[in-house]
């Protein structure tokens, strides 16, 4: 009964020490959104979505205005920036930089968005004046220049506000507002849409909403209008729809050589890439870390995706290497990820490198042989390997040649990047003919093996034939 309360409290402390570890790392962010009204008075502002830039942490304001943010700081400093973005649908965009604290709550200045497109102007100072006809649309601003995959958990709309102005640059009035439509014009067709997709200027202003499909790609938006029987229309706008978060089904990891000579030279590397998709099939978006490890060797810690959701790091020969006898020459490299928003959710893949040694002494049967004006073929069979009998690396050539004579079969090789041994790989065969006036009384067949400079090295090897009579 002792042991077993031992054991509880135990377990109570370690589960205290892991909650109070991962609090540590925690920064708080707390502050308020209000509007300005036509009388400069300001009023809360509620539903605001405040984002928290590269954190993939988000939240919207109640109807008091106010928010909190929780961040969890992945690296070693206590004090980290944080750019916030505050938006809303029919108000301009705001960005705000803050110094976060762990372990501590911030107090983030209020913030006051500017209203677009309602009764109320940007700037209460400023009064709309009399326009002509519209003649242009002009894009005003965008909440984000990305957004992510449907299903996603992270930001999956982006609000885009447009200006329609006369000849003079001012903008429409009441009097000669238009009905402006949005449209896609280019996308990657995976249910992406825009709302509303039509809207009638109020003091110039118009806006709609993007929101993500299930496929990753670049969308291009138009606003377009018809004005006394003109059609004007906007420079489209883009939008990059990025992958979802990394799934285990869509995530691997491939060696660019499957074989180094990385027990017989140090220094020697190879290129490692992690391909890193979501549950669509998308890539990742980019910038998405991706971490590696291996048993053997050293490897570069982590790397960032690109827009195809790849991920390189390198794999440099070096102490550690798999301990003599040889049992298992791979150099074993994991990547991984997270695929969750709070990074807690690990999923990894992996992959196997081998580690070649120096080339072996060449094994030829027979080692000797006789020939006679019979014209008898003999048969012989090779094996090239390293010292463990692994195969060599790629580009390494095998080469078989005769004093006289004809030659058939594997006698002009050059080794493909292979981790497999036997037939093909190791084990080879050729024929050699004496041919109908062969009057030499000796032939010798050389066997040369030459591997790059960061290869297994070189061998060679000579089998004598002699000439009997019937």
């Amino acid at each position: 009964m002792r042991k077993l309360i031992i054991i509880l409290f135990a377990s109570l402390l370690l589960a205290i020490a892991c909650t109070t570890s991962t609090q540590d790392k925690v920064a708080t962010l707390k502050g308020s959104v209000f509007y300005l009204d036509k009388t400069k008075v300001a009023h809360p502002l509620d539903g605001v979505l405040v984002v928290a830039k590269d954190f993939f942490v988000q939240a919207k304001t109640d109807a008091n205005g106010t928010y909190t943010l929780a961040l969890e700081h992945p690296g070693e400093e206590s004090t980290f920036a944080v750019e916030l973005q505050f938006s809303k649908v029919g108000f301009a965009m705001e960005t705000f930089p803050v110094n976060a604290k762990v372990g501590e709550t911030i107090q983030v200045p209020d913030m006051v968005l500017q209203q677009v497109g309602a009764d109320t102007v940007i700037n209460p100072t400023d009064t709309l004046r009399a326009s002509g006809p519209a003649k242009h649309i002009t894009v005003l601003n965008q909440t984000t220049t990305h957004i992510y995959i449907k299903g996603s958990g992270l930001i999956e709309s982006a609000v885009l506000n447009f200006i329609v102005t006369d000849a003079n640059g001012i903008k429409v009035d009441r009097k000669h507002r238009v009905q402006v439509k949005f449209y896609i014009l280019n996308g990657p067709n995976g249910g992406e849409y825009i709302y509303p997709d039509t809207m009638t200027t109020r003091d110039g202003y118009v806006y709609t909403v993007l929101n993500s499909g299930t496929i990753a790609g670049a969308v291009q938006i138009v606003a377009e209008a018809e004005a006394e029987g003109e059609t004007i229309r906007s420079n489209p706008i883009r939008v990059a729809i990025h992958g979802g978060l990394p799934d285990q089904e869509h995530f691997s990891i491939v060696a660019e050589k499957a074989n180094i000579a990385g027990r017989a030279h140090y220094g020697i590397t190879d290129q490692l890439t992690a391909f890193v998709g979501d549950k669509y099939s998308n890539p990742v978006a980019p910038g998405t870390i991706v971490y590696f490890k291996s048993d053997y060797c050293i490897v570069e810690g982590s790397a960032v995706t690109d827009e195809l959701g790849r991920a390189t790091v390198r794999l440099i020969s070096s102490a550690p290497i798999p301990p003599e006898p040889l049992v298992n020459p791979f150099a074993t490299i994991t990547a991984y990820t997270y695929s969750d928003t709070l990074g807690s959710k690990t999923i990894q893949s992996s992959t196997k490198v081998l580690l070649t040694d120096v080339v072996a002494p060449i094994e030829v049967e027979p080692t000797s042989f006789t020939y006679s004006d019979l014209n008898e073929p003999v048969q012989f069979s090779y094996k090239v390997h390293d010292i463990w009998g692994f195969p060599l690396v790629s580009g390494t050539s095998i080469n078989v040649d005769a004093t006289a004579g004809n030659l058939y079969g594997d006698i002009n090789i050059e080794m493909k990047d292979t981790q497999r041994s036997g037939p093909g790989t190791t084990e080879f065969s050729f024929t050699w003919a004496p041919g109908d006036s062969l009057e030499d009384p000796q032939v010798y067949i050389n066997i040369v093996v030459d591997s790059p400079p960061d290869g297994n090295g070189y061998v060679s090897t000579s089998v004598l034939g002699t000439k009997t009579s019937d």
